[in-house]
């Protein structure tokens, strides 16, 4: 799985504590999204969805990988905000556990 953190940032990079955003997320390549949150305990939304309202200025994205060696293509879009990828790198090398 692969944890992805979204901050909602003001024009100096510096992130808007009060931001409450809604993000919506796409993926192309080898995953697929399998949960969202934000941190706010009392919220109401989905956890298996493709978008989050931001919480104190983030919200959180979980991919779960195809297991090949694709790579995995996030967006993230925000209505009045520019949209952001991320291109994340997958090998399916083994894993040895002790």
């Amino acid at each position: 799985m692969i944890f992805v953190t979204v901050n909602i940032l003001d024009d100096k990079n510096i992130l808007v504590p009060k931001a409450d955003n809604l993000v919506q997320f796409e993926i192309t390549g080898g995953g697929k999204i399998i949960g969202v949150d934000n941190g706010y305990q009392a919220s109401m939304e989905a956890f298996k969805a493709n978008k989050r309202r931001a919480y104190n200025g983030k919200c959180l994205v979980i991919i779960q990988s195809n297991y090949k060696n694709e790579p995995v293509t996030l967006k993230a879009t925000s209505e009045g905000l520019d949209s952001e990828s991320l291109t994340i790198t997958v090998s399916n090398q083994d894993v040895e556990l002790n």
